[in-house]
């Protein structure tokens, strides 16, 4: 809501100084140039924050996926400490089983699917998960013998799952907020 009032505000500003020197100029041929800039500068100061808002690291799903999270989180903590006549073990079930969905569909996405989790209270200990196997079989294909370069292709296998791992490691972290020490891939 902040961001809304100030992306306002600042649109407010800038349309207040365009109109002032819009009227301290002076009739001419230069005041269609700086009429023009002008309006560039205005709708720069429209546009940046929406640009600056869709320009980041994650992507919207991803957003709206980490305020869930964070929401779900901090209601799950507030129903933890509410001792009325609520069944905590369900809150903490329903809060167990909502992340492990979301984890397993985050990991979809990326060829992984969740192996076993760990859950002490609302905290994730351990998460183990493993690569889904793709078996890509084409009838075009010939079924004749494989020939690679075997030191050079393991190593950038190798690399490229190090690093693919890597990635989905930090992802798990930034959107689950689950330590990468806690991740173990198979």
């Amino acid at each position: 809501m902040d961001f809304v009032k100030e992306w306002i505000s600042s649109i407010l500003i800038a349309a207040f100084i365009i109109n002032l020197i819009d009227i301290l100029l002076p009739s001419g041929s230069l005041r269609s140039y700086v009429n023009l800039v002008l309006n560039f500068i205005f709708i720069f100061i429209v546009i940046s924050p929406v640009i600056n808002n869709f320009a980041k690291d994650m992507s919207i799903e991803d957003k709206l996926l980490k305020e869930f999270n964070e929401f779900q989180y901090k209601y799950s903590q507030k129903l933890m400490n509410f001792d009325n006549h609520i069944d905590k073990e369900k809150i903490k079930e329903n809060y167990n089983n909502y992340l492990k969905e979301s984890i397993n569909l985050k990991l979809e996405q990326y060829g992984y699917k969740l192996q076993d989790i760990e859950i002490e209270g609302n905290e994730v200990k351990n998460l183990v998960i493993k690569e889904l196997k793709t078996n890509k079989n084409s009838n075009n294909q010939s079924k004749g013998k494989i020939e690679f370069k075997e030191s050079q292709n393991c190593r950038e296998v190798f690399n490229e799952k190090v690093h693919q791992e890597k990635f989905v490691k930090n992802k798990l972290n930034e959107m689950f907020k689950i330590s990468i020490e806690k991740i173990k891939i198979n």
